[in-house]
């Protein structure tokens, strides 16, 4: 059933996309842009810019950025990034500054939401275009046609967001489905053209489109206008409550919230479409949490009405997290030596 609403939602979202391109925020002519690319939360500081962050759960996030000034902005959000409780950063509770900020849920009752973690990865004018792997249209079009990506950076930036959220719960799944399904990926492909060729405004030419080189990481913004970025994230914090969009999260780069670097590392794949959400997700819990992978095993997912519960995680997921985490640490053994040097 999830595969045929998939499938029935992503011919609703591409039919209803425009064939001309979409209206987009206008290119700036040369000189009026700023100069300079300003770091965001540079530029939060600075009062140039509003940014929040609202998570929907522990696996997705929106950071929504608003230029207050009277000058267009040229901006980038932080590679890696953690979405933080504004009490628990505050203090309620036993609440640090960052760190493992404990803090009181909704009604001053409980442990502080969990804090999550995301990555923008240099993605262009989506920015969050490596938010998600875009796992059917990567199948639909292959690893290799940059078509896939053109369609992802609809999908983070324009798509409606009950279609994001589809795709999102269900995409990974509906593209193994349709992998050994050459008429059912032919009818996604049809679908995704039309975005694909309305987003760029150009109509395929021989069966090719003309994309161009992806733009660098940053992204303008215009005075007083917003855009919002989608990302996927991954709990930071295990056993405290689910993040909620109810609750006032502030934007902060990883770095302040964990200083090691394999959890960066961890992030950096998420962000880049390498590993799924779950794969990250464990191998997070692992690094943030200490959490032993035999306990990560044992995680359930509870089932309410007599349904039998099942792992949280595939044998396969803790499988691939734990290379995931031995290539962190390659990594980071790989540096030591560089810094000893620099000492």
């Amino acid at each position: 059933m999830p595969r045929l609403v998939l499938l029935c939602a992503i011919a609703v979202a591409c039919l209803s996309t425009p064939a001309s391109a979409p209206a987009r925020e206008p290119r700036a002519s040369r000189g009026t842009m700023s100069a300079a690319v300003e770091d965001v939360l540079e530029a939060e500081k600075a009062g140039l810019v509003e940014v929040k962050y609202i998570p929907n759960d522990s696996r997705s996030a929106q950071i929504v950025v608003t230029n207050r000034s009277d000058r267009p902005l040229t901006l980038r959000l932080p590679g890696a990034f953690a979405g933080v409780p504004v009490l628990a950063q505050l203090g309620g509770m036993g609440g640090g500054g960052g760190g493992n900020a404990a803090g009181f849920g909704a009604g001053g009752i409980g442990a502080a939401p969990q804090s999550t973690g995301g990555g923008a990865q240099n993605a262009g004018m989506g920015i969050g275009g490596n938010a998600f792997p875009c796992w059917v249209a990567r199948e639909v079009y292959g690893p290799h046609d940059p078509r896939w990506v053109v369609f992802r950076d609809w999908l983070t930036t324009e798509a409606p967001a009950w279609f994001h959220d589809a795709y999102v719960e269900h995409g990974e799944s509906f593209a193994a489905w349709i992998q050994d399904k050459p008429a059912a990926k032919q009818a996604v492909r049809f679908l995704m053209d039309m975005v694909v060729a309305g987003r760029r405004g150009e109509a395929p030419v021989g069966g090719q489109f003309r994309v161009p080189e992806p733009a660098p990481g940053t992204f303008p913004l215009q005075p007083h206008k917003t855009r919002t970025f989608r990302f996927a994230t991954v709990c930071l914090e295990h056993g405290k409550p689910e993040p909620s969009p109810r609750i006032p999260y502030k934007l902060q780069r990883l770095e302040s919230f964990s200083g090691d670097p394999r959890l960066a590392f961890v992030i950096d794949g998420l962000a880049s479409g390498a590993v799924t959400q779950k794969v990250a997700q464990a191998a997070a819990w692992h690094i943030a949490n200490g959490l032993p992978w035999e306990r990560l095993a044992a995680e359930m997912i509870d089932h309410a009405g007599g349904d039998p519960d099942e792992p949280f995680f595939s044998v396969a997921e803790l499988a691939a997290a734990q290379v995931l985490v031995a290539a962190a640490d390659k990594q980071q053994n790989a540096r030591k030596p560089e810094r000893s040097q620099a000492d």
